[in-house]
């Protein structure tokens, strides 16, 4: 019944806890498990705590003094103890979330809860954030609490049975691995509140580093972390519980692929989400009115979307404390659109484009956000809504579509319209609807949309609002707030505060402040963008905001003093580094804090090297630096894409199949990752290899692409693939065309494919079919190079012979006509004897057509003929040519020849 319980916590619902059950749940565990859900952690912590004489009166003399003592006193306290074990560190986390990144403040600070003493207090803090620092990456200094975290990792790395990443030298990195028959459900229990308190500990750095987003990353790997839980659970409760388990799995493991910039990993997981909870949404065009005084609806973007759960079930009133929504305010823009409805549009009103041969309709699922570029695309029951009052969202509903847009956002460029339009569309749908909603889903749709509005004029000003009335909203550490709060004294509980925050990307306090003061430096105001990083004592953003103005020597001011005061802070010397360009920074950096960042500042330095340093290229130097920087941090995608376009540089071709196979496992859209690895692999002779490559290359992110195209109908002539060939020329024609016309087309391949066309069989009769090889290259060679050549004589030669090979000599003359008339319209006609001569080979080709097609029967059936009067065209055909050549070519060898064919007609 222990699972039962756990469950319950972990998915921070009391509902989970059926009554009938609590009888045979262990008291004390009930209690606390009780306490922890209804948002009361400080007292489960003091409970716990208040025999063990965890800190006393002892002093540290240094950080790994302090975890070895916390690691003895609590394995020691609660050894034996599991249950309670799990549950005090569930407590030391949320309590330290909700001091950091939720609110309210909590009534005791961590150090009064454990009873410092006065001396120790400094010590304890300054000890805590060395412990939780990474590589040379120190934790931020000012988040309250530290002690909490570093408490509750240690007993989860107890509980769980993981080798400890306090103070470890990270070579080794121990990859969780979970076994849904073997692995006890409380083991299992404390991997997930491990990989949640991880990602709390990556919050805190200043980017993701070592080995801490691979052990979060190993423990969403699979659903068996459920299906270790759901074992113990009775059968009449496991369905239920594992559907919510289930859902809450994909959706952390989003956000910790989100946490790990390995946002490419995302789809999967929340494709299974939506199944999991039957979310049906689409986004779609419709038109819509933006201003006070707009008179037609113009086109825009919005999100179709409804629950499983009907209306009915969610209650209609915001919940207390929530956060305030500032209305815009303008004397232009109406506070959201207004649409017209959807559906309804009369099909001689739409506005319909003539579709491209290769476009696909329907709604594709399998994306980010499903399009449905047609009114009959859009699901029924999504077309039937009002799209200015639709129903409302089930919480975690709206936590997907919060998750799609952060995935949106870390995978677009940044200031693309439609990408803002596509953001903005997703954001409305969240704000905008009745019924209650979550604080944390409320208060982070604001933020996202004060993100959206504050890159654009016409709303900066309520988005910057916005996000300070959201920053003074936490109610943590603000002294003076800018902007007047409701005087009610009811306030949102934490409860409520917490519900979601595991399933939402965390946003702590001071990132929020360091994102208005970012806002801030993009709109120019840089004095109060260095007063909030200053306020937050984030010296090196605050070098880099001086940096990136040019002010590099006040960077270079307070970056050393950052490094005289703290002389192990191995990212104030890499920046410093970056700004000097000095090596000799770097590799104090990486001796320090094997700062992974200075590596690959060193890597592109040797690179390539300033003129001033007197040094050349050195990529074997470069190659040594990444290698070094990728065994401490493998997740780095555009590192492993540099050290595989360097290796492929310097002609090391196994490195680099290995770099960019790295590179497509972290990212399997990524096509010139596949393309240059089928580089890699071509020049190891690994043909059918490169292939595979090329046919991901091209179904992945850039399909227009015409590089990747060509070495895969290169490879596939290779190969002898060639319906492959076929596909690739027909594509690379379509894509080249409106720039390169008729230059587009690769003779020597259009050739080879004729080739094979006509010396296959043609069907005789009804009974016999086209290949599907026959069929396309027919379109191809008598449909698309028609529409492109203009001057190409041979081009039209070969179509000539398909044409004559599918029975039709009167289309097959016609392009001999057509071969002729490209070459004698050549103006250097009466000037280049190679012209002129080419010219006389096309009349040869064109007189001979006469003679064998013209009496063949027409097109119209018998009693028709190809040509009637083929021999009176042949004779005015060498009679016009003689008569344009005869000033210049009388006497060469082209004249002679039409001489001899006029005489043999």
């Amino acid at each position: 019944m222990d699972t039962i319980l756990q469950t319950a916590v972990l998915l921070g619902f009391d509902r989970a806890l059926p009554t009938e059950l609590c009888g045979e749940i262990d008291a004390t565990c009930l209690i606390n498990a009780r306490l922890i859900l209804g948002g009361r952690h400080e007292e489960v912590i003091q409970e716990l705590l208040k025999a063990t004489g965890l800190i006393g009166n002892c002093s540290f003399k240094d950080p790994q003094d302090l975890h070895t003592r916390l690691k003895n006193q609590l394995s020691s306290s609660l050894q034996g103890r599991p249950n309670l074990a799990l549950l005090l560190a569930i407590a030391l986390l949320q309590s330290f979330i909700q001091s950091n990144f939720t609110g309210p403040a909590a009534a005791q600070s961590g150090s009064d809860v454990l009873a410092c003493i006065d001396e120790q207090k400094d010590n304890l803090h300054r000890f805590s954030i060395s412990l939780l620092s990474v590589l040379g990456q120190s934790a931020y200094g000012l988040c309250d609490d530290a002690i909490y975290l570093v408490m509750s990792l240690i007993l989860l790395e107890q509980i769980s049975q993981q080798p400890s990443l306090f103070g470890a030298d990270f070579q080794e990195t121990a990859v969780v691995e979970i076994s849904p028959s073997e692995t006890p459900a409380i083991v299992a229990c404390a991997h997930w509140w491990r990989a949640r308190a991880i990602m709390v500990q990556m919050s805190l750095l200043p980017e993701p580093t070592g080995p801490h987003p691979i052990v979060a990353s190993s423990v969403f790997n699979s659903i068996d972390l459920v299906y270790a839980i759901t074992k113990e659970i009775p059968p009449h409760l496991k369905a239920g519980l594992e559907k919510e388990l289930g859902l809450s799995f994909y959706l952390e493991n989003v956000k910790c692929s989100l946490a790990a910039n390995t946002e490419h990993l995302c789809l999967p997981s929340l494709t299974k989400a939506q199944k999991l909870t039957e979310f049906q949404f689409v986004l779609t065009g419709a038109r819509a009115k933006r201003t006070k005084y707009q008179n037609e609806f113009r086109s825009g973007l919005i999100i179709m979307a409804q629950s499983l759960q009907t209306a009915s079930d969610l209650s209609d009133e915001l919940p207390n404390g929530a956060p305030e929504s500032l209305a815009l305010e303008s004397d232009h823009l109406l506070e959201r659109p207004i649409f017209e409805s959807i559906g309804n549009e009369p099909l001689d009103e739409q506005i319909v484009k003539r579709p491209k041969k290769d476009q696909e309709y329907g709604l594709d699922e399998e994306r980010l956000l499903p399009i449905a570029v047609r009114q009959e695309d859009i699901p029924v029951v999504l077309r039937e809504l009002d799209p200015n009052d639709q129903p409302p969202l089930s919480d975690d509903d709206n936590v997907q579509l919060l998750l799609r847009m952060q995935v949106i956002r870390q995978t677009s460029p940044a200031q693309n319209s439609m990408v803002e339009q596509e953001l903005g569309a997703i954001v409305n749908r969240v704000l905008y609807q009745s019924g209650q909603k979550n604080w944390t889903v409320f208060s982070r749709a604001l933020w996202e949309r004060s993100l959206v509005e504050t890159t654009k004029a016409k709303t900066i000003e309520r988005g910057l609002l916005q996000m300070q009335s959201l920053v003074e909203e936490l109610g943590l550490k603000i002294k003076s707030r800018m902007l007047p709060q409701d005087s009610s004294d009811d306030q949102t509980n934490n409860i409520e505060r917490l519900k979601y925050v595991h399933k939402l990307p965390f946003v702590p306090r001071w990132a929020m402040d360091a994102k208005l003061a970012e806002k801030y430096m993009s709109l120019g105001v840089l004095k109060s963008a260095v007063e909030i990083y200053e306020r937050l004592s984030m010296v090196c953003e605050a070098a880099l905001c001086h940096a990136a103005v040019g002010d590099e020597k006040t960077a270079e001011k307070i970056l050393i003093e950052r490094i005289e005061e703290n002389p192990n802070d191995a990212r104030a010397l890499s920046i410093l580094g970056d700004i000097r360009q000095d090596p000799n920074l770097w590799l104090k950096s990486w001796e320090i804090g094997k700062h992974v960042n200075a590596k690959n500042s060193l890597a592109r330095y040797y690179y390539n090297p300033p003129t001033s340093s007197g040094l050349k290229k050195d990529t074997a130097a470069c190659l040594k630096h990444l290698n070094e920087s990728l065994r401490l941090y493998p997740l780095a995608f555009d590192t492993w894409y540099f050290y595989g376009c360097v290796a492929l540089e310097c002609g090391q071709m196994d490195i680099a199949a290995e770099a960019f196979t790295r590179c497509v496992s972290l990212d399997a859209t990524h096509s010139i990752s596949w393309s240059n690895l089928s580089a890699a692999f071509m020049e190891q002779g690994k043909l059918k290899e490169a292939h595979s490559c090329l046919s991901k290359a091209i179904s992945s992110d850039s399909p227009n692409n015409w590089r990747i195209w060509d070495n895969y109908m290169l490879v596939s002539m290779k190969l002898n693939l060639w319906p492959d060939v076929l596909m690739a020329c027909r594509k690379l024609v379509e894509v080249r065309k409106d720039k390169m016309g008729e230059f587009s087309i690769d003779m020597p391949v259009v050739e080879k494919l004729v080739e094979l066309l006509v010396t296959s069989d043609f069907p005789v009769d009804e009974s016999q079919r086209l290949t599907h090889f026959q069929s396309s290259c027919m379109e191809f060679i008598c449909d698309t190079l028609p529409s492109v050549v203009t001057t190409n004589s041979k081009c039209w030669k070969q179509v000539a012979k398909v044409e004559m090979w599918r029975k039709k000599p009167w289309a097959s003359l016609e392009c001999y006509e057509k071969e002729y008339r490209a070459m004698s319209h050549n103006p250097d006609l009466e000037f280049d004897e190679r012209v002129w001569n080419d010219t006389v080979e096309a009349c040869d080709d064109l007189i001979a057509a006469y003679e064998s097609l013209g009496e063949m029967e027409g097109k119209h059936g018998p009693g028709s003929l190809v040509c009637k009067d083929w021999k009176y065209k042949a004779r005015s055909t060498i009679k016009s040519l003689m008569s344009r050549g005869r000033n210049n070519w009388q006497d060469s060898e082209g004249w002679e020849k039409l001489v001899e064919l006029r005489n043999n007609l």
